[in-house]
């Protein structure tokens, strides 16, 4: 299997989502694996002690990502960034309308979320 092939096999196995980061505090050199960094919901109430480190989007293409890979990949983001949990802000997924342009423009349509990740001394 050439190359070519395999990265086009890996791309699609991990869903192509990609994440981009707003750092609002820089905790990097504090990593935290994924697997320990908390998920709250918008309407969760989140301790008064944690900290805001970064504000990330995470963008997928619809037919290829589902949320759970959404939300692992946001995990992932957060702790690179030293944050041990997200408060997720919005997850859309792509309208009768935006897909209906995306097929006249033959793209695929898109899910997006944002979150913030952050940092919870507690844990």
């Amino acid at each position: 299997m050439n190359r070519f092939a395999i990265l086009t096999l890996a791309a699609v196995a991990t869903g192509c989502v990609t994440v981009s980061s707003t750092v609002l505090r820089d905790r990097s050199a504090h990593p935290v694996p994924a697997s320990e960094v908390d998920i709250f919901l918008e309407e969760d109430e989140i301790p008064e002690s944690c900290e805001r480190v970064a504000i990330l989007h995470a963008e997928g293409l619809q037919d290829y990502t589902n949320r759970a890979q959404m939300f692992e990949k946001l995990r992932e983001e957060a702790g690179k960034l030293g944050g041990n949990a997200i408060q997720l802000r919005s997850m859309e997924e792509a309208g009768t309308g935006e897909r209906i342009a995306d097929a006249l423009l033959d793209r695929e349509p898109e899910r997006r979320g944002e979150a913030l990740a952050l940092w919870c001394p507690e844990g």
